[in-house]
């Protein structure tokens, strides 16, 4: 095609296509031009126009400014006047091919009369422009120009309901002067498409989805970037669709030209190419497809096994489980509720034994929910979190941290965005001067964000909604994938979300339900460290009910999480007698309680008591300690009795277990046993509630604790640290029977 039959000259055409173009798809088009480049307010930077990484080039991008897409090549001396020369330098397109890709916003009268099209697989029938070198550079691939005659290699008809032709959308390959295929880096062929109507390019408004008469009959459509993976999909029985032209017409500009209502009432499952612009087009589909009333979203998360690219064709090409791949995402989707499903009934939801609450931290921290712990600043969040980090990834029992043992361990991943490196690095060597850290059993990842391109939003607001910052998304994939996962520290909570979450309380309760998001579905405990108010002088926390409202953004934040942790100062005269008895040095700023101030299950809500290690920073758990001080003669002649009763009854085979009719530790003595004298001594300690007690404070203080028995998921049992319920060599003998 000749645009100049149509007299005008190349100049008339380009400035035209300036103008006619909204300047959105022109940005859009730049930045994908050169995704090497960097944004500065109002200028886009780059080293030129073959896009090298620099500054010296850079170009105006203020949509309304009257210079919008000019700039200047501070070195080479070059000027960027509008889109047309972004793009023949860039991409190596000919005007004509300019003009073919712009067409849907052009006037009728600018485009030529079609011709007919022929599809041909002779490599004599393709038009390849010379891309030799002249300056010294090397220039763009070679590029197939696209006319009225050229070959194409694939055609899909996008219909409506009734079945008729809306649109055809035809693909072409980029071939070479001897009419190879041309490919990209990750080994795919290079490819254009084009979209014709009546003989003429150009697409309906509004833009329809494909497969339409097949989405409508389902109640599950599968969306995915492409015709070609659509169709692989639909010949195995799924229904899937796309949108029409990809990347390169859908944007956040350009989403209310197509109509997203056949997905009305679906759930959708969204399958995004494994690239950094298939994610980005994913999260849009999903956003129009939420508005459109759709009845479900899920975004998959491609493994990061997979190469660049990969998509639903290569899935289905490499046999890949799709049913497995699609059904292990299924179950994490919050279905639509149905009052009239019989499944919900309690005599059938709620069957077998429940299951047992699991701790990260023993009675304390709960094991796969979010949790806030909130203190104020320069208390030592960030040193307690990193060495609860450290605890559960190496493998190491009887750890104690926040006031209870470690009870889980494996990978853990710590993002702060406050310190750096060397800061993390001087603060774990504090608490590990031995290395042990060297030989861990897990993995512990730390992200040091000011070393690794600065704070990006877990959490960011998209038309209206809040939906999963693009950076944290692309890490929360691999999060799924570690089948190991622990613990995920996010410190602090305001630097991870683009919204006030401490006054808007829609904003607070959507993080809050992402965070329970990513616990559900990876399994993890995620802490969140937060800020508290300052604590007045004539105002001191005494309970944990006091420091909970202290936790700023308390009806969001608190609320919306399983379980809370609170750390404060205490009155300074309270600290200083502490040390006292302690016999350390009292500083200031280094005397805190604790305790759970919030927890939607069993938990230990006693306060504990923190005192700052001089040596390592660390505010340490002190609380055994200061209890053991004030504990009479008696209390320790009971609790020596009590260690000797549950050695004899765990290596008799008869271990004892804190509550229970016929095994707990308060039990009156059978006739046929007169003579036990753990029991009687036992007896003489007085009443049920205070042998209890004395069976809790020799746990906390490392005596004794609970296990389970593999007939069993409970841990009632009660066994010494290091006798045979500890090495799981135990099997609970009756007179009759092995439980």
């Amino acid at each position: 095609m000749n645009i100049l039959q149509f007299g005008k000259t190349s100049k008339e055409v380009a400035e035209r296509i300036s103008r006619e173009v909204p300047r959105s798809i022109q940005l859009d088009m730049l930045i994908d031009t050169y995704p090497e480049g960097v944004r500065r307010g109002h200028d886009f930077m780059l080293g030129s126009l073959r896009g090298e990484r620099g500054q010296s080039l850079r170009i105006n991008i203020d949509i309304n400014s009257p210079w919008f897409l000019s700039g200047k090549d501070f070195e080479s001396g070059d000027g960027v006047g509008g889109i047309c020369k972004v793009l023949k330098e860039g991409r190596g397109w000919s005007l004509t091919e300019i003009v073919e890709h712009f067409s849907t916003y052009l006037p009728k009268d600018f485009a030529p009369q079609p011709e007919n099209i022929v599809k041909l697989n002779d490599p004599k029938n393709f038009e390849v422009r010379n891309t030799t070198a002249t300056n010294g550079f090397a220039q763009p691939e070679q590029k197939r120009q696209i006319g009225p005659n050229t070959p194409f290699e694939q055609e899909y008809d996008y219909t409506d309901e009734h079945g008729q032709v809306l649109v055809t959308v035809r693909k072409y390959f980029d071939r070479n002067e001897s009419g190879e295929i041309v490919r990209d880096s990750a080994g795919k062929p290079k490819k254009q498409f084009r979209q014709f109507m009546n003989g003429r390019q150009g697409v309906p408004e509004p833009r329809p989805l494909y497969n339409i008469p097949n989405i409508l009959g389902s109640n599950k459509v599968i969306w995915v970037e492409g015709e070609k993976c659509a169709d692989a999909l639909t010949d195995l029985g799924y229904a899937a669709t796309c949108t029409i032209g990809g990347a390169g017409m859908l944007s956040e500009n350009t989403a209310e030209k197509f109509d997203f209502s056949p997905l009305r009432n679906k759930e959708v499952i969204l399958w995004p190419d494994n690239d950094d612009a298939g994610k980005k087009l994913a999260r849009i589909v999903e956003a129009q497809a939420k508005a459109s009333g759709a009845k479900s979203t899920l975004m998959l998360h491609i493994p990061s096994t997979k190469p660049e690219k990969w998509d639903a064709a290569d899935a289905i090409d490499e046999e890949f489980d799709i049913n497995r791949f699609l059904q292990t995402h299924e179950s994490k989707v919050k279905k639509p509720i149905s009052l009239i499903d019989e499944s919900l009934l309690i005599d059938k939801y709620f069957i077998g034994s429940a299951p047992e609450q699991k701790f990260l931290i023993g009675d304390t921290i709960p094991l796969g929910v979010p949790v806030v712990f909130a203190a104020a600043g320069d208390s030592g969040k960030g040193m307690m979190t990193l060495d609860l980090s450290m605890k559960v990834a190496s493998g190491a029992s009887m750890e104690r941290s926040f006031g209870g043992l470690v009870a889980e361990h494996g990978d853990v991943i710590l993002i702060t965005a406050e310190d750096d490196k060397d800061e993390m690095h001087r603060r774990i060597a504090r608490l590990d001067p031995q290395k042990y850290r060297e030989h861990y059993d897990h993995k512990l990842r730390i992200l040091p964000l000011p070393n690794l391109g600065g704070v990006f939003p877990i959490m960011q607001k998209f038309d209206n909604s809040y939906m999963m910052g693009e950076e944290f998304s692309r890490i929360y994939d691999q999060m799924l994938e570690m089948e190991n996962l622990k613990l995920i520290v996010i410190d602090p909570l305001a630097s991870f979300v683009h919204a006030d979450v401490n006054a808007d309380p829609a904003a607070g309760a959507a993080f809050m339900g992402l965070l329970a998001q990513i616990a559900t579905e990876s399994g993890a405990t995620v802490i969140v460290n937060h800020h508290m108010a300052k604590i007045r002088d004539n105002d001191p926390v005494t309970t944990p009910e006091q420091a909970r409202n202290l936790i700023r953004g308390t009806s969001a934040i608190v609320d919306g999480v399983r379980s809370a942790f609170a750390v404060w100062s205490v009155d300074e005269g309270i600290g200083r007698q502490r040390c006292r008895d302690l016999q350390i040095e009292y500083t200031r700023n280094g005397v805190f309680d604790g305790a759970v101030v919030k927890s939607n299950g069993p938990a230990n809500r006693e306060i504990r008591h923190f005192i700052r290690n001089p040596n390592t920073g660390l505010l340490e758990d002190r609380s055994i300690d200061i209890q053991a001080l004030i504990l009479s003669q008696t209390q320790r002649d009971r609790l020596a009795h009590l260690v000797d009763l549950v050695r004899m009854r765990e290596n008799e085979g008869r271990a004892l277990t804190h509550e229970g009719k016929n095994d707990g530790v308060f039990v009156v003595v059978n006739e046929s046993e007169p003579n036990e004298p753990c029991i009687i001594a036992l007896k003489q300690a007085g009443a049920k509630t205070t042998v209890k007690k004395l069976v809790t404070t020799a746990m906390e203080q490392g005596m004794i604790r609970k296990y389970a028995l593999t007939t069993s998921g409970e841990e009632k049992w009660l066994g010494t640290m290091d006798g045979p319920l500890s090495r799981g060599e135990y099997e609970r003998q009756t007179g009759r029977d092995n439980v």
